[in-house]
């Protein structure tokens, strides 16, 4: 059995074709030079030739008295169409071998990010019993989006490999490979506006957590009276707690360009591999907490806007909807009002390598309209770090200069722009935001 690797069947592109039964090379050989070998010693009533001849005649007929009547049956099956980017997903096929049929060989087609893994062991051998031959091969899944596992190239052998199939086209199938996420460390989250979550509210509500004890004010509810501290005081005291709410996270993920050769988990990222595992691993810390959570998606057609949910189900539609991404499919401005139409109190995590010209304007604008956002920097540092292309270094020298302007505006504007170094990239700002609704406002009177 041959799995990925060089081609067995030395053809560029394997031709379709039904499961008859052909005559191979060798048989062909052997008919061939064991009649030449029996006419020449007859005409040359030569004994040795005809001694040399008479083994090839029998091999030759054995394998035609042999030859298999019936055709090869085959079925392909895909473990798992949605797995994690890194994981192996199991192509597995059911074979069975008719009578006169002795081995099969097996060749998995292998894409750019779809790798399947050598599986070691000899040639598919029929079972004496003739019970179904079963095999599982994982293939390695090193990039997100829609990959393709397969085809299966099959060609079975009769007795002395005198007959064999034609290439039989098993098992081709496209799954979906989800970005991958990593373990984030635990930060704060700005004031939350929702239900129940991770992220206790900074106002004063009817919750569980405990906030504070304060002087009786007419209208507090005699339930809440905390009678230890009034005896001890001679006052009548109520406890406060913070409202039962959790924190509503948007993540704005900016898919107008894929920047950086492609070269899977196991390479340098592209740009849009960083917003997406970026966007993955944000989505899982904050899902697994208890938060809402929405998705919206820029410059894609497919997937544009995800409804706010929580829990592992909004993570795994959440995480659906990133592997569907098709970059640059919607180039239209229009598209960029989706950050306008966002709601206060949440907090936007735009996700974005900055390099569309309108996204920077966009996000001030939503910052204007005082919704608390953070900028992920998702650009990877090794397009202009590479040295084998001075000319693109040149290039993204000279677009890095009108990008960090348009940076240096943002963070004027009070939006923090944070590169993407891994879990742990948002914690400084994350508190830092959690400690700014914590202060108190001045407010002024009408």
């Amino acid at each position: 059995m041959t799995v990925g690797g060089p081609d067995p069947f030395d053809v560029a592109e394997p031709p379709y074709g039904d499961s008859g039964w052909q005559p191979t090379p060798a048989q062909r050989r052997a008919i061939l030079l064991g009649a030449l070998g029996v006419v020449a010693a007859v005409l040359t009533h030569r004994v040795d030739l005809l001694v040399l001849a008479t083994p090839m005649l029998v091999v030759a007929t054995w394998g035609a008295a042999a030859r298999p009547r019936h055709t090869v049956q085959a079925d392909a099956r895909i473990g798992n169409r949605n797995a994690p980017e890194g994981a192996a997903t199991g192509w597995s096929l059911r074979l069975r071998l008719p009578v006169g049929a002795e081995q099969a060989t097996l060749r998995l087609a292998a894409s750019a990010f779809a790798q399947p893994v050598p599986v070691a062991g000899p040639e598919l051998t029929r079972p004496a019993d003739g019970a179904d031959l079963e095999l599982v091969v994982p293939a390695r899944l090193t990039r997100w989006g829609r990959q393709r596992v397969g085809p299966g190239w099959l060609r079975a052998h009769s007795a002395w490999w005198a007959y064999r199939t034609q290439l039989i086209r098993v098992g081709a199938f496209t799954i979906f490979v989800t970005p991958g996420t990593a373990a984030f460390s635990v930060a704060g989250a700005p004031p939350p506006q929702g239900l129940v979550g991770r992220h206790r509210a900074v106002r004063a509500g009817a919750g569980t957590e405990f906030a504070t004890i304060r002087p009786f004010v007419p209208g507090d509810r005699l339930r809440r009276i905390h009678w230890p501290t009034s005896l001890r005081t001679g006052e009548l005291t109520v406890s406060t707690t913070h409202a039962d709410e959790d924190a509503h996270v948007v993540l704005v993920v900016d898919a107008f360009y894929d920047l950086g050769p492609q070269e899977g988990i196991d390479g340098r990222p592209t740009s849009l591999d960083l917003t997406l595992r970026a966007a993955a691993a944000l989505a899982e810390h904050h899902l697994t907490g208890g938060d809402r959570v929405t998705l919206r998606v820029l410059g894609s057609e497919v997937g544009p806007r995800l409804p706010p949910g929580s829990g592992r189900a909004q993570l795994r539609r959440l995480l659906d909807v990133l592997a569907r991404i098709e970059p640059a499919t919607d180039r239209h401005a229009e598209s960029l009002r989706g950050l306008d139409r966002l709601t206060a109190g949440s907090l936007v995590l735009v996700l974005s390598p900055l390099v569309h010209e309108q996204m920077a304007p966009a996000i001030a604008r939503a910052a204007a309209r005082g919704l608390t956002t953070v900028v992920v920097d998702t650009l990877p540092e090794h397009l202009w770090t590479d040295p084998d292309d001075p000319y693109a270094a040149l290039a993204w020298r000279i677009r890095r200069l009108d990008r960090s302007d348009e940076v240096h505006r943002l963070r004027a504007a009070g939006v923090p722009v944070v590169p993407w170094r891994g879990p742990g990239s948002l914690d400084t700002v994350l508190r830092d935001l959690s400690r700014q609704a914590r202060r108190p406002r001045l407010r002024v009177g009408r």
